[in-house]
């Protein structure tokens, strides 16, 4: 009878370890939106036209976002984050942007662009 209590105690164990290592192995988002986050791009050419400019995202926690790709019309559109990557997408024009989070503060788009978090203006 001892051998199987062993063998029923290893079994238990065994499951226990396995449920740790699989919560523990769960992805969190690597960037959380609990109210509005402005991103502006810091890597900017100098602009050759009027169109010209970096890209401005703005995040809320709602699942929407305004995009403005460089140039002069900020879209409506949508997020999703998995992960470290942010998906946005503009319904209008068909658009998607990926970009990766860095940190709370930093974010890169695909095409090597950084964007960092815009700090709040201080009422004075």
């Amino acid at each position: 009878m001892k051998p199987i209590a062993a063998k029923s105690k290893m079994k238990s164990l065994y499951f226990l370890l396995l449920m740790i290592v699989s919560i523990s192995a769960c992805k969190k988002d690597a960037l959380e939106v609990k109210q509005e986050k402005e991103f502006i791009q810091v890597t900017l050419q100098p602009a050759t036209d009027l169109a010209g400019g970096g890209i401005d995202l703005i995040l809320k926690p709602d699942g929407t976002a305004n995009i403005n790709p460089g140039g002069d019309i900020v879209w409506s559109a949508t997020y999703d984050i998995s992960g470290k990557k942010i998906t946005v997408t503009v319904q209008q024009t068909n658009s998607k942007y990926k970009f990766t989070v860095i940190s709370d503060e930093e974010i890169h788009g695909d095409g090597g662009e950084i964007l960092k978090l815009a700090k709040p203006y201080l009422a004075q």
